[in-house]
């Protein structure tokens, strides 16, 4: 008999190792955020992507360098397209870049056959979970080159508040028909 029962151990081992475990749900590892609380953050947003295009378009050149001194390097002429829809936020974000890109030696044209397209969008996201409501922004710039992305910048930032979220929004509209005689 305990010849018997441990056969049918052995032979449960068995047939247990042979299936598959399920995958176990689990969660991201904790990473950090930037928190929008004030107008500087949409600054320090600002700067940011001043910082990447100057790095992406910008980077020292060891082959034109060779023979150049750096006061010599070309500069880079950027269209900075103003935001589709006015917002606060969005004209607050669009003048900030603009200063920041001076800043940083860009030459900033208001004609767009002069320079490379530089667009940006920023969406609002709202997060699912009712104990951790949280307003997120996630910000996409480009740089184009005709009908081919160039470069593409993308980061996450938290909404400080209700009423920076609300700056955000595209403002209502209405389209009116005008009827004359």
């Amino acid at each position: 008999m305990k010849i018997l029962y441990a056969s049918l151990i052995v032979l449960c081992l068995g047939l247990g190792a042979c299936t598959t475990p399920m995958p176990v749900e689990t969660g991201y590892p904790l990473t950090y955020q930037q928190k929008m609380r004030s107008a500087h953050h949409w600054d320090v947003m600002a700067i940011d992507v001043a910082n990447w295009l100057q790095d992406a378009l910008m980077m020292p050149n060891l082959e034109y360098d060779k023979g150049h001194e750096a006061q010599e390097r070309p500069t880079i002429s950027l269209y900075l397209e103003p935001p589709r829809y006015y917002t606060a936020a969005g004209a607050g974000f669009y003048d900030l870049l603009t200063t920041r890109l001076v800043e940083r030696g860009f030459i900033i044209t208001t004609t767009p056959s002069a320079g490379l397209p530089v667009s940006y969008d920023m969406q609002v996201v709202k997060s699912g979970l009712p104990e951790t409501v949280k307003d997120e922004i996630i910000v996409n710039v480009s740089v184009m080159n005709a009908d081919r992305y160039l470069l593409r910048y993308s980061n996450v930032y938290y909404v400080g508040d209700k009423n920076q979220y609300m700056a955000m929004q595209q403002p209502a509209t209405r389209i009116i028909e005008v009827v004359g005689p």
